[in-house]
Order: C-alpha cells, then structure tokens, then sequence
C-alpha cells in the first residue's frame, strides 16, 4: 500500500510539473501564435499597405521637392541663401530651350554647392521640378586660393598640385556645363521616377506571391512554423538580392539611355558630355591624392568610384559612360564612317 500511495504521489506531480511547462509554453508561444495568425488572416491588406508604402517614401521626395532638396542643396557662401546669378539662370534657359520643354512644365532652378547638378521632381505637376546648378559653374568667382572648400572633412589646398588638378577639373566648358543641365532636364521629362519608385513594391509583391505559392506546393502549412519561419527568412533574402540586381540593371540602362539621348541633341553637346566625364575623372583622381587612405578607399586610379558592396554595381563606370560618349561623338562627326 505504501508503494501505492508513493507511486501515486509521484503521478500527480509528475502531472502537476506538465501542466505548468505546457502553460509557460503557451505563455511564450502565445504572442508569436497570435501574431502569425494575425498576419495570416490580413495578409492582403498588409502586402498593399507594405507596396503602398514603399512606393509613397520614394516617391515623396519627388512630389514635394520645393523646400526639401533645395533645404539640402543650397549653397550658404555667406550665412545666406546664394541667389541664382544672372549666368546660370542663362545657361539654364537655353538648356530648356535646345531640349524643346513645353512653357506649361514648371522648373525652379537654384545654386547648389556640389559640383554636379542635382534635381528632383514632375514639371508636369503644379509643384514642379527644382534643378541645383553648381555654384562652381561660376569658375573662378567660386574657385579661388582664397575661398575655403572642405571635401571629407579636410580642407582643400588649391595651392597644391592635386589641389590645381581638382580646380582645374571643376572648370568646366559651356558645352560640358550645358551637357550636365541637360542630362538632368531630360531625366526630369522623361518621369523615370516613377519607374524607379515602383520597383520596390514589385519585388516585394513578387516576393509573397511566390513565396505563398511554394508553401502550398510543397504543403509547409500543414507543417510546423518554424519550417515556415525559415522558409520566408530564405524567401525574403532572395527577394533582396532580386531587388537589388533588378534595381542596379535599371539604374545602369537608365544612365546610358540619359547620356545617349542628351548627346544625341547636337554634336556640341556629345563633344560637351565626353569633357564633362574627363573632367569628372580627373577631379576624382585629384581627390584621391587629396584625401590620402581615405580617398584611395573611394576612387580608383582611374577616377572610377569604388563599389562600397562586393556584389553591387550600383552605377556605370564613369569611363564606361565617357568611352560611350566619345564614340558616338566620333560618329555624329564623321557619319560616313558609322
């Protein structure tokens, strides 16, 4: 009987101890339970939510450019606002003017302290488009001994030999000027923004779609979760790489399409497009002795710039664009012989 009593005694606790281990486990798989079903029952709504999203941040930059990219492009020399000089304001009228821009389509230049236009916007839209011009398009008025530039951190020697090389790079003709405006109106017409934008969401839906279509084929949601889990992790890396091969590609044809279709304006413009490329390599070969470690992590000997990701491409070698140019220059020239 006492055997009874301790064998009974030891059943009740054993019973006892796989209550509570059953409890601290729903305890623990509760909220992740909760938040699978959860995801599980709006998974529609959270993909068109997740898409929408995606495409409104990256659009949003270009929808409402004026003041966020003139805020942070704007060139202060003085504790001011730098207004656009009489020249650039020039130089930007008969870029419109050669590319052919419709008088209704909305463009709101100003001077901006980078040395390559930067732009952002629809001029078809009442918000417009804004187009920073360098303000070293002013040549010696901005590049001068006396006017302090600090690039990384350190300031320039305009003295040095590398500093003259970089001056002399940033001295740019009216034709390479006139290139480097135009290849930003033409991106501005062409609403390739938007393209850019939608990419995102387009892997990403492509990304669900699949990955929901591979589960039922291979019956993961009879299945535990946590092969699930791993299975959309796997899922969602493949979607990225994806994504970024798919937005390196675009990127690439779209900067060629860009130089081609600007140098296809005029001789003078593709002669204008092969200088501005060769200037842009020598200022960044300037820049690499200038910077010393730091700036041979940057550029190459050649002036191209260094990929920061060693499986990502993300634009055209600058010689790549210029040897493009320089052909088709040839052969606007001598057609004959195309």
């Amino acid at each position: 009987m006492l055997c009874g009593r301790l064998a009974a005694r030891t059943f009740r606790r054993s019973g006892r101890l796989q209550r509570r281990l059953s409890t601290v486990t729903t305890l623990m798989a509760g909220p992740l339970w909760r938040t699978a079903a959860f995801v599980q029952r709006h998974r529609t709504g959270l993909l068109v939510g997740s898409c929408a999203s995606l495409f409104g941040v990256q659009i949003s930059y270009h929808l409402f450019p004026d003041p966020v990219v003139q805020w942070l492009y704007q060139y202060w020399p003085q504790g001011q606002p730098a207004p656009l000089p009489p020249q650039l304001q020039s130089l930007f009228q008969e870029v419109l003017q050669d590319i052919g821009v419709p008088s209704g389509h909305c463009y709101k230049p100003f001077t901006t302290f980078t040395f390559q236009p930067v732009s952002a916007g629809f001029p078809r839209l009442p918000a417009g488009a804004v187009v920073g011009i360098p303000a070293s398009f002013l040549g010696d008025l901005v590049i001068s001994t006396d006017h302090p530039v600090v690039i990384h951190g350190q300031r320039v020697d305009w003295r040095s030999p590398a500093g003259a090389r970089l001056r002399a790079a940033l001295t740019l003709s009216h034709e390479a000027q006139k290139f480097a405006l135009a290849r930003e109106v033409v991106y501005l017409e062409s609403s390739t923004t938007a393209l850019q934008a939608l990419l995102a969401p387009a892997c990403l839906a492509g990304t669900w779609a699949l990955g929901v279509g591979a589960k039922y084929t291979l019956g993961l949601y009879g299945g535990p979760m946590n092969l699930r889990a791993a299975f959309n992790l796997v899922a969602a890396v493949a979607g990225f790489v994806v994504y970024a091969f798919s937005k390196d590609s675009l990127t690439h044809a779209l900067e060629s399409w860009l130089d081609r279709r600007t140098a296809s304006l005029s001789a003078a413009y593709a002669c204008g497009g092969v200088e501005f490329y060769e200037k842009l390599l020598s200022g960044n070969v300037a820049l690499r002795s200038l910077l010393g470690k730091e700036g041979e992590k940057l550029y190459t000997p050649s002036g191209n710039i260094i990929p920061r990701h060693w499986f990502r491409i993300k634009h055209l070698p600058y010689t790549t664009r210029r040897d493009s140019l320089l052909q088709m220059w040839r052969v606007m020239l001598n057609p004959g012989r195309s």
